[in-house]
């Protein structure tokens, strides 16, 4: 059974689950921007990374007492740079595989979770703030975001802040898609050789239908689905996420990202503050 183009989610899992179980020990810098997509030559420079850290944690207001959730966070690339500075951190994502990566961080304070991101399994105001950071381009439509949004502001106090972070902005697709032509041009050559993604195999749910078949002794297995890994860069207006806080009636302001990342001025960040 082969999956249709409007599976993104599945491919997108797909993606992160397998460069994960490339990861077998305790992941390098290196690995962690490997299983996140990112550029390695650029997300393994200590001032680049520094710089985000502070943007981050002077966004969110962020101390060491600070109760932090991260949703969508991978292998935990920005679990290593937010947690070892708050009070607790708490990440969650759909692929499990990337969790098991993060886990082997061994960060003193920090929790990671399976769970989807429009469905918390996390109490009112149990979080000081939340970020969702270089994950909204993956939804293909802004609704999607906007489900996990609301319940981000749900687990999260009022006064705390909400940071949805690196959204590519829409306006500046054609700059955007020149920086990233000059990086891999200046890159390309020398990123280590990975092993190939292979599709990923995953069985199917039955249907009611075909419970009643099973039950009765007429049904098959369900067949398996091929999944493609794939991941795929969607953009946005800063206008959509202005309306999200009008209509949500919160705090909302659109920044720039951090000084140093080579896309500054083709990417922004959404502050959300909960009420």
């Amino acid at each position: 059974m082969t999956m249709t183009d409007g599976d993104w989610q599945e491919k997108l899992e797909a993606f992160f689950e397998l460069r994960a179980r490339q990861i077998s020990e305790k992941p390098t810098l290196d690995d962690l921007c490997y299983v996140a997509g990112r550029n390695p030559f650029l997300w393994t420079d200590q001032d680049l990374l520094s710089d985000l850290k502070s943007h981050m944690s002077s966004l969110m207001q962020l101390d060491q007492n600070s109760r932090v959730l991260e949703v969508g966070c991978a292998a935990g690339l920005l679990a290593m740079l937010v947690a070892p500075n708050v009070g607790k951190y708490v990440g969650v994502d759909l692929a499990e595989t990337p969790l098991g990566v993060a886990r082997r961080l061994e960060l003193p304070n920090a929790e990671f979770h399976q769970a989807a991101g429009e469905n918390l399994q996390f109490g009112d105001r149990e979080f000081d703030a939340a970020f969702c950071y270089d994950v909204f381009s993956n939804f293909p439509k802004f609704q999607t975001g906007e489900l996990i949004i609301r319940e981000m502001l749900r687990v999260v106090r009022p006064g705390g802040r909400v940071l949805i972070g690196s959204v590519p902005d829409r306006s500046k697709l054609e700059q955007s898609q020149r920086i990233a032509a000059q990086l891999a041009a200046g890159f390309g050559a020398q990123l280590a050789a990975r092993p190939p993604l292979e599709t990923m195999v995953k069985q199917r749910k039955p249907n009611s239908l075909a419970k009643v078949a099973s039950y009765l002794g007429f049904a098959k297995d369900a067949p398996a689905a091929q999944i493609k890994p794939e991941i795929v860069s969607y953009d946005f207006l800063k206008e959509d996420f202005i309306d999200l806080g009008k209509r949500l009636r919160v705090e909302t302001e659109i920044v720039d990202i951090h000084p140093r990342n080579p896309y500054l001025g083709t990417r922004f960040n959404v502050i959300f503050v909960a009420k």
